[in-house]
């Protein structure tokens, strides 16, 4: 894994997958990638170590690109229940610990943090949101006058 930084800025739970394998996957910090060579496939990914200047030339099997996941949920840190990556936790009708309150996508926890679920999950929240309103006025007396 390299890493641009000093210190490594995927997510918690990234980190800790990535812990899990120690001595299989090796972390560089305050590394640049400079470029991919091939003809068709993926001969070497040519790297910079932006402390020492040093380029080196790697030989990896495949590479896959990731720019980065850090979800956007401190603005209801207090409010809605958090897990241990800061990830909102929902019911399986995406309601958040608040009554009223739903989450989905790649903020909530259990999401496979792919745009195909996360546009799935959307629309099954919203539909949710629909109805949960409309129960919410038929609590209320709500005729649809106001």
């Amino acid at each position: 894994m390299l890493e641009v930084r000093d210190q490594l800025g995927a997510s918690r739970v990234l980190q800790d997958k990535a812990a899990e394998h120690p001595g299989t996957i090796e972390v560089r910090l305050i590394t640049a990638v400079q470029g991919f060579k091939g003809d068709g496939h993926l001969e070497s990914v040519v790297i910079k170590g932006l402390k020492t200047d040093q380029v080196e030339e790697l030989h990896p099997g495949a590479a896959f690109i990731f720019i980065g996941l850090d979800s956007n949920t401190a603005f209801v840190k207090g409010d809605v229940q958090l897990d241990r990556w800061r990830l909102l936790t929902t019911a399986e009708n995406l309601q958040t610990s608040v009554e009223g309150v739903f989450a989905d996508g790649d903020a909530r926890a259990g999401s496979t943090k792919q745009v195909a679920s996360a546009v799935g999950e959307r629309a099954t929240a919203a539909l949710t949101i629909r109805n949960y309103l409309n129960r919410w006025q038929s609590n209320r007396g709500y005729k649809g006058e106001d």
